[in-house]
């Protein structure tokens, strides 16, 4: 599975000056660094394109769909479907596309156009709070650390589910089935560091790691 994780191949930052933001009446771009966090702040229905680094590969989040999350800075997005690209972690992509909601919530992109512009590293996560996995962060990548507070639920053919809880309040955590994460391994009580994409299901909010290592089993204390 391909991803870049050490060093750039292409400067984000040229890559980037290409953007814009394109809503329904309006005249001017936008900024070019502010096209993802601009476009969440649109209107659902909304035309918008933006750019960002892919944060999980197409087909990880099947079989919801077979679609991909992006992320510039500190905002993120889910891109509904790869159309006919075959998007890896570490690309850089320009999504033209209609706003909606997904996965019960999740701000989206269903997209009429997607292009690669080439790669870079895929933005770090960002630590939080198993209670502060909200709104604020949706659409980011997020690492959490905390126990294990249930069982570990077998929901497929969509994945596996589970909480974790620092002290703060539980979250969910959802392994869905197209990443191929085996959580064999994984048990109620343990602590565990989870990293992946902030996302939202009919009104729970969540994190679903998207490959194996994103899953570390720390030592009790």
């Amino acid at each position: 599975m391909f991803t870049v994780r050490t060093q750039w191949k292409v400067g984000l930052a040229a890559l980037l000056a290409v953007a814009v933001l394109a809503v329904p009446g309006a005249v001017g771009a936008k900024g070019p660094h502010d096209s993802i966090s601009n476009a969440r702040q649109q209107p659902l229905g909304s035309t918008v394109t933006v750019v960002g680094v892919a944060t999980s590969f197409t087909g990880a989040f099947f079989p919801n769909d077979n679609g991909f999350a992006i992320q510039e800075k500190k905002s993120g997005i889910y891109i509904l479907d790869s159309l006919t690209s075959d998007i890896q972690v570490g690309q850089v992509v320009r999504v033209t596309g209609t706003l909606t909601n997904s996965f019960g919530q999740v701000l989206s992109v269903a997209p009429t156009s997607i292009e690669v512009l080439g790669e870079a590293n895929e933005p770090p996560p960002h630590p939080v709070k198993t209670g502060d996995v909200s709104e604020d962060t949706e659409g980011r990548l997020v690492r959490i650390k905390g126990v294990i507070v249930s069982d570990i639920e077998n929901d497929l053919p969509y994945g596996y589910k589970f909480e974790v809880d620092d002290g703060t309040g539980p979250t969910h955590v959802f392994v869905n089935a197209g990443t191929g994460i085996d959580v064999s391994g994984l048990e109620q009580g343990q602590r565990v560091s989870i990293q992946g994409f902030s996302g939202e299901f009919l009104g729970a909010y969540e994190v679903d790691p998207v490959f194996p290592e994103d899953i570390r089993i720390l030592p009790s204390h």
